[in-house]
């Protein structure tokens, strides 16, 4: 029986140590904190969208038991829109035509991703835990997969980046934080015309001394209202009576461009 007790009690001291420890350590993981807030948690698309700003506003709280660290602190912000499948191609050229060749697919990625730091994000945090977090677009992960080391890109994820930011889908600024005082802090985030639908996360780190401190998460719906809204839920519950007056409409224009346009 002793032998029985003995062989328990060591297991039991050691949860007993962890627990110890999770609680010694839990004030300090938490004497920095942050609270954020969107200008707007919705952006409606209508006809005349052109885009729009979204800025993220946040402030550092830290207790009364923790003094202010004299390095400061480094705050990134990220948009990220919902994820999707997207086909990168590549074109060569074949007795003189251009011509789709090979092509890859990028599985489960952020269909917009809008990155913002008040610093080089190389400067803020090591490349590793970057990659753990998947901030940066040289950190992207793409198929969903996140490592500890920096990704090695293909062309075709290289192409897929380079062609998302030629579109202003993907964006990343340094120095685009702005600190309203020692613990106030805005980003404004850009969305361009042709923006996605859908639920967006932004999400808020803060740093320091290279040590991600705390992060908060915050949505965005993104959605067509009016007549648009109503097209596209048309289409997609009734595809064939779409595709048939599409064409109908097109045929028809083209007449009435035909006849204002004949010349005797």
């Amino acid at each position: 029986m002793r032998c029985g007790v003995a062989a328990l009690a060591g297991p039991f001291a050691l949860l007993l140590l962890l627990a110890a420890a999770l609680v010694s350590t839990g004030p300090a993981a938490r004497a920095y904190e942050l609270v954020t807030a969107l200008s707007n948690d919705r952006v409606s698309i209508t006809s005349n969208f052109t885009g729009a700003n979204v800025v993220v506003f946040g402030t550092i709280e830290r207790d009364s038991q923790s003094v202010s660290r004299p390095s400061g602190f480094d705050v990134v912000v990220t948009l990220a829109g919902p994820l999707t499948s997207m086909v990168t191609r590549r074109k060569d050229r074949t007795f003189g035509v251009w011509i789709n060749a090979e092509s890859q697919r990028m599985r489960l990625v952020p269909s917009f991703m809008a990155i913002r730091s008040d610093h080089a994000l190389e400067e803020i945090a090591q490349d590793s835990l970057r990659a753990r977090l998947g901030l940066g677009l040289d950190m992207l992960p793409i198929n969903a997969q996140t490592s500890l080391s920096p990704p090695a890109r293909n062309p075709f994820e290289s192409a897929f980046v380079r062609l998302m930011e030629e579109s202003g889908l993907y964006s990343q600024i340094d120095g685009s934080v702005e600190f309203l005082s020692a613990q106030l802090f805005r980003a404004t985030i850009a969305l361009p015309a042709n923006v996605p639908v859908g639920v967006y996360t932004a999400r808020v780190y803060l740093f320091s001394d290279g040590a991600l401190l705390h992060s908060t998460e915050d949505e965005l719906v993104i959605g067509k209202v009016g007549f648009e809204q109503y097209m596209t839920t048309y289409a997609h519950r009734h595809g064939l009576l779409y595709g048939i007056g599409t064409v109908l409409i097109a045929c028809l224009t083209g007449w009435l461009a035909g006849i204002l346009f004949r010349r005797d």
